[in-house]
């Protein structure tokens, strides 16, 4: 679904990524992990095309590089970004809706809009509280059910644990997992908790200064002496 082949990105004279290699099929949950300042936002950032790269993007066989966000986003490849970045005058409910604002099918739009609502209760609770008022939880089940309502083929995660508690992250990547199996929804999840985050995925990328250090198995990785030395906070 994905192919990322030699990605670079420079922020003027740093060498942010340098020649990343990676691939995505359909139906996975890949998980890129890394510590702060590794590489795992510019590179869903360079994905979206929201900074610009040098090297090759494929998304379902399609280059995507030149390709503005826009129309990446009208392509089902949709993005939750680090931070959640709601709209914070809107209610919960108008914030979902403005998921979906590229969409006709207003049927499907109300089905989506239920199945969000079944997967965070706590949103349905809230549908008319304006977005600034939810707790940090709250937002990130809100920023991710305004993703799915774009009907995202591949969905990319950035950083949904950040600033939650324990109890709070285990229901965010329960639902992950529920997304996943139940709709087959392929899924990039860029993640600094590597144990959560190889407990959720498939396979696993280990990013470092901007290069891809080794990959493998999640289960396998989440049991490498090298992931846990480094990541796992493990001896």
């Amino acid at each position: 679904m994905l192919k990322v082949k030699d990605l670079h990105v420079y922020y003027g004279g740093i060498h942010a990524l340098k020649g990343l290699n990676f691939q995505i099929e359909k139906g996975e949950i890949i998980t890129l992990i890394g510590s702060n300042g590794a590489g795992k936002t510019s590179t869903l950032r360079a994905i979206s095309n929201l900074i610009k790269s040098k090297g090759s993007i494929k998304y379902k066989d399609q280059e995507i590089n030149d390709l503005n966000a826009e129309k990446i986003v009208g392509m089902r490849l949709i993005q939750v970004p680090e931070g959640r970045r709601i709209f914070t005058a809107l209610s919960v409910e108008e914030n979902l809706l403005m998921g979906a604002y590229l969409r006709k099918d207003n049927e499907k739009i109300e089905e989506d809009l239920q199945y969000v609502y079944k997967l965070f209760p706590r949103l349905k609770e809230r549908t008319k509280q304006y977005g600034g008022t939810l707790s940090g939880g709250e937002q990130q089940m809100l920023a991710i059910g305004r993703a799915l309502m774009s009907a995202p083929e591949l969905l990319m995660l950035d950083e949904p644990s950040m600033g939650l508690a324990p109890i709070v992250i285990e229901e965010i990547f329960q639902a992950i997992k529920e997304i996943n199996q139940e709709n087959g929804l392929t899924v990039l999840l860029v993640e600094q908790n590597a144990n959560i985050a190889l407990q959720t995925a498939h396979r696993g990328y280990v990013i470092e200064t901007g290069e891809i250090l080794f990959t493998g198995n999640a289960k396998d990785l989440l049991h490498d002496d090298r992931v846990r030395k480094a990541y796992l906070g493990e001896e």
